[in-house]
């Protein structure tokens, strides 16, 4: 018997300087060498273990993010207000979920988290495209002893920041995931954070024509004013 499933919808990211989309389909080797090309060009002056640190975090943090079924990733590197360069990853998935009474989706994800993760800090925001639970918490992670060619393995603690987001007119939650070992700086990356998840959107480009969408994705404000 055939399984009926439900297409995925589509998603429209603006992201803020310093996040750079990842090339999923990209030959791991050539990937990480790419990063470190580019990390040499935006901080010359970082220590050599430094910049194997974040190439090996971000390739590390990718790889899990795949097996998950991430739609997008982007590496996220900036330079924190000391000088010193911070690293994050940010994930975006969309997955099916039956999503409840219209409305009720974000109270009840928050509910659930809470439960789920009693040490997180969770709760529910506004965002331009809707209401949305958010979750942080503290994640000690393992470091394989072999990605530092020795043989005692280590614990990495990092930051994960958790957006669940119903889709309005379809049975999806689009995750979007951040995380980050740079946990002294985390209220550097709160405004980006910030910046990243105002930039989600279900409706495309003001550049494409809306009236190719379907009715009920239509966003009328805009269409009505330009």
């Amino acid at each position: 018997m055939a399984v009926e499933t439900t297409p995925t919808p589509s998603l429209w990211l603006t992201l803020p300087a310093g996040f750079t989309s990842v090339d999923l389909d990209e030959d791991l080797g050539d990937r990480m060498a790419r990063t470190a090309t580019a990390l040499d060009s935006a901080f010359p002056d970082a220590h050599s273990e430094q910049k194997l640190s974040a190439v090996i975090a971000a390739e590390t943090a990718l790889q899990a993010q795949l097996r998950e079924g991430a739609v997008h990733v982007s590496s996220c590197l900036v330079r924190a207000g000391d000088g010193e360069p911070i690293h994050g990853m940010l994930a975006v998935f969309v997955r099916p979920q039956e999503l409840g009474p219209r409305g009720s989706y974000p109270d009840r994800a928050a509910e659930e988290l809470a439960e789920a993760w009693p040490d997180a800090d969770v709760g529910v925001v506004d965002l331009p495209l809707g209401r949305a639970a958010l979750a942080a918490r503290d994640l000690a992670v393992p470091v394989p002893g072999v990605v530092w060619g020795v043989s005692e393995s280590t614990v990495s603690t990092v930051r994960q920041l958790e957006l669940l987001i119903p889709h309005p007119w379809s049975p999806h939650v689009v995750a979007a995931v951040f995380t980050t070992e740079d946990l002294d700086h985390w209220s550097e990356w709160l405004p980006l954070l910030a910046t990243a998840f105002r930039g989600i959107s279900f409706h495309p480009p003001r550049d494409e024509s809306l009236d190719s969408l379907p009715p009920e994705q239509w966003d009328n404000i805009r269409k009505a004013f330009g």
